[in-house]
């Protein structure tokens, strides 16, 4: 499938952002379920050379040494997509898998996650894959889809306890049940497209991915019940979203900070023959 994927992230400050650097994590890389024909990354400021972080995402670092008020950050570029059920395999030059068990403060496992991981330790144990699927599933049956109701500092301990949450959310909860099972599991950030045609629309989106013995990374997406399809395009993983997260940096002034972010895909999406 080739997509065609416009995206601008804008800040408005309430006071003149006086200085400010981020880690732009906003590039794809080229794999086996995708391959990147064009990429452009538009912002003000100085960038430096694409760099690689530790995890391989392709990473951008913006700097801002003049007083702004406002500040926006596009990409835009053309993605060819291939489906692969959701299997990513093993890239070239991988961090040792007991990496991705780690906890992190978003994938925090206290008694309620532990409670939760164990209805599906059978399962896990009978079959990887199967098992991984009801982990998925459990994780959308117990967290209702519901934006405004969780928050960018949410844990997913506090949306599996609260019972509601978004893509981010999902893919924390997934992580550290995968985690507490002893099953290395990876946070994702990317894109996906909903639907064809006239009822298509874009969005930016979360999921997890679950290694499994023989066949590498496999990308699970509990906001959809499904397997990442060829509809997705990953940009970043990590430990969490920290790791993965689009933008992330540090700032002097600005005060109060307004965030908007559009995404589209203006092309008709085409079938790969």
């Amino acid at each position: 499938m080739l997509i065609r994927v416009e995206h601008a992230t804008a800040y408005t400050y309430s006071e003149p952002l006086l200085a400010s650097t981020q880690y732009l994590r906003m590039t794809p890389l080229s794999g086996r379920t995708q391959a990147v024909e064009s990429w452009k990354l538009t912002c003000p400021g100085a960038t430096t050379t694409p760099w690689q972080d530790q995890y391989g995402n392709y990473c951008h670092t913006l700097t801002i040494s003049e007083p702004v008020d406002y500040l926006e950050i596009k990409v835009c570029g053309l993605v060819r997509t291939r489906e692969t059920n959701g299997i990513v395999g093993f890239a070239t030059a991988e961090l040792l898998p007991d990496i991705y068990l780690r906890e992190t403060p978003y994938t925090v496992a206290p008694e309620s996650v532990r409670d939760f991981a164990a209805r599906f330790r059978t399962a896990l144990a009978r079959d990887r894959i199967a098992g991984l699927h009801e982990i998925m599933l459990g994780v959308a049956d117990a967290v209702d889809y519901r934006k405004g109701e969780t928050h960018v500092h949410t844990t997913g301990a506090e949306a599996l306890e609260q019972g509601s949450g978004v893509c981010q959310d999902h893919a924390h909860i997934f992580c550290a049940v995968c985690r507490v099972l002893g099953v290395p599991s990876r946070y994702v950030s990317g894109y996906v497209n909903h639907g064809f045609g006239h009822d298509a629309h874009a969005s930016s989106h979360a999921w997890a991915e679950a290694l499994v013995e023989d066949l590498g990374w496999v990308g699970f997406d509990p906001t959809t019940r499904a397997c990442a399809t060829e509809a997705y395009i990953r940009t970043a993983v990590g430990l969490d979203y920290a790791d993965a997260s689009p933008v992330r940096g540090v700032r002097s002034g600005g005060g109060l900070e307004t965030m908007t972010v559009r995404v589209s895909f203006p092309a008709q999406q085409q079938q790969t023959q």
